[in-house]
């Protein structure tokens, strides 16, 4: 979990890693409506001009700050774009967490998560080019704070499967990460596929199949039930192999 968080109208949390919660780097009390003007303004740049090219008298300017003002909240460039993954992906697991509560079959979690996802990431395409096409690059990320709370996000998925082992639903041969790897695999396929092609025009109308897909492979089946699937739709292309190790036709 992310060391520290601060508040914004109320609900939505902004990280600052290694800072005391609502105080500045400088030990004053944060402003958290300008600590999200200065994110915003980031996630803009990053997304139309790429994380490189984007310097940060560039996201002053934007946010209507000094220098001065942005170094009090971050301790860097790359802090910021940390910072703009965490407060959206906080966003996400709030409302995500509140839909899960309701739902008692892991399969349709699973199918929650995947809708999510998809959602979210068409509903906001700057911060999806970013999150796909650099964030994953980055290899600091993967020891900041703010990939602790992504961690968090995509333990539902783990979660959710084990419920289904538990309940005979799903297989027990498989395991928990590496159904999750492959569940965010499908989605981050067609979603960067959308981002750099354009194509297809939609994401979220694809949650069935995917979810199908997903399912095929890890719900037990009887057997006399055929153990593969093999799905080419525009925008995904997917294939899952028998238990035999051969392509199925």
């Amino acid at each position: 979990m992310p060391t520290s968080a601060i508040e914004v109208n109320g609900d939505h949390s902004i990280g600052s890693s290694g800072d005391t919660a609502g105080v500045q780097r400088n030990g004053r009390k944060r402003n958290p409506q300008r600590e999200l003007r200065i994110l915003e303004a980031a996630l803009d740049l990053f997304g139309r001009k790429g994380f490189e090219a984007t310097t940060v008298s560039a996201i002053c300017e934007a946010a209507g700050v000094s220098e001065a003002t942005l170094y009090e909240y971050f301790e860097s460039k790359e802090q910021v774009l940390f910072s703009i993954a965490e407060l959206y992906t906080r966003r996400e697991l709030e409302r995500l967490e509140g839909l899960r509560g309701y739902i008692r079959d892991p399969r349709e979690k699973l199918r929650v998560v995947i809708q999510a996802y998809l959602e979210f990431y068409e509903r906001n395409p700057l911060y999806t080019s970013v999150a796909l096409l650099t964030l994953k690059a980055n290899r600091n990320f993967t020891q900041s704070a703010a990939y602790e709370v992504v961690r968090r996000a995509s333990r539902s998925i783990v979660e959710a499967f084990q419920e289904g082992v538990e309940a005979g639903i799903f297989r027990s041969d498989i395991d928990g990460p590496l159904v999750r790897n492959m569940l965010l695999g499908f989605i981050e396929h067609l979603t960067t596929q959308w981002i750099v092609a354009g194509r297809p025009e939609q994401i979220a109308q694809y949650c069935d199949t995917i979810h199908e897909m997903v399912m095929r492979a890890i719900e037990k089946r009887s057997a006399s039930e055929p153990p593969t699937l093999r799905i080419d739709i525009r925008g995904l292309n997917a294939e899952l192999l028998s238990t035999d190790g051969e392509e199925q036709h």
